[in-house]
């Protein structure tokens, strides 16, 4: 396939340079200089063959083969305005997130909020471990990612934090023997049955590291993975072992008495982080869902103190 001789950046200077009949008025309409715009204008004519523009005291004519040129210049740039206002649609008319599940509960409030905002965007939600969510945003098949803060160590991920460090609540069935206990070391999780995400769960390798450290002697605890947050809830619920959720998770269960949250002698906590790939335009919706989720936070967070001050 032979290259084609005219170049598209040189053929929307041309359609400028004709449409305002001076050099002067393109250059300023594309923010160009008066020389950038003649270089432009004299490749093209040097790539053609042809002469396209006459410049008599500084008005701008075009010749027979310059007057053709523009009648195919000008649909060629119609049609790249169309393609322009195609993407932005599709860019506005939805918002792809992906959510850890260890959050999911609390985006909740930050997507009705949003969809309230703007009715017309259709808010996309999936829910799946953070580094699912990462590869996901990676490969644009979501424009952001609301994950537990970790080193995701990619240079074209751009992480937003969006939360300070909480912490996960450790809960039990209220009839589970662990549970009778006023205070459970990180070493005592060992022996019981610890209900986490798969292996692409950040916060799974955040508690396991925590609780290895904290003195367990096995070469590691009992696992039952699991892909959801909900399903480990009713699987703690149940008695078939226990867990650590963020809090907005398991509040309810626990103020209905359906779980019981046990008092674990070591803290483990999680921050929230938003991701976005750095060579890509942003979502023009992005940062406004982003500023709902930190407010969700940050409004937790200022409850949590009131609570605990009073």
């Amino acid at each position: 396939m032979t290259p084609s001789k005219l170049d598209l950046h040189s053929l929307v200077v041309f359609y400028y340079v004709a449409s305002e009949e001076s050099i002067t008025a393109a250059a300023d309409r594309l923010c160009l200089t008066q020389p950038t715009v003649t270089y432009h204008i004299r490749t093209l004519e040097k790539n053609v063959g042809l002469k396209l523009l006459d410049i008599r005291r500084q008005k701008v004519f075009l010749t027979e083969a310059g007057s053709g040129l523009f009648r195919y210049v000008s649909e060629i740039y119609r049609q790249m305005l169309g393609a322009e206002r195609f993407l932005e649609n599709i860019r506005e008319s939805s918002l792809r997130v992906g959510v850890s599940t260890t959050f999911s509960t609390c985006v909740t409030s930050a997507a009705s909020a949003f969809e309230k905002l703007y009715p017309h965007v259709r808010l996309v939600i999936r829910s799946s471990s953070s580094f699912e969510v990462a590869d996901d945003v990676l490969g644009s098949r979501l424009d952001l990612g609301i994950v537990v803060g970790m080193d995701y160590d990619n240079a074209r991920l751009k992480a937003v934090t969006l939360s300070e460090q909480q912490k996960l609540v450790l809960v039990a069935s209220s009839s589970s023997a662990i549970a009778q206990r006023e205070r459970v070391r990180l070493s005592d999780l060992c022996g019981y049955p610890l209900i986490v995400g798969p292996e692409t769960s950040a916060s799974r390798r955040i508690i396991l590291n925590k609780i290895k450290g904290g003195g367990c002697r096995m070469p590691s605890p009992i696992l039952v993975e699991v892909n959801s947050s909900e399903w480990g809830i009713t699987l703690v619920e149940n008695g078939e072992g226990i867990g650590l959720h963020h809090v907005r998770s398991v509040e309810k269960a626990i103020a209905e008495g359906r779980l019981k949250e046990l008092h674990l002698s070591g803290d483990i906590c999680v921050g929230a982080t938003a991701l976005l790939r750095t060579d890509t335009p942003h979502h023009p919706m992005a940062d406004t869902f982003i500023s709902l989720v930190r407010k969700c936070f940050t409004d937790r967070t200022g409850r949590l103190a009131a609570a605990t001050s009073n």
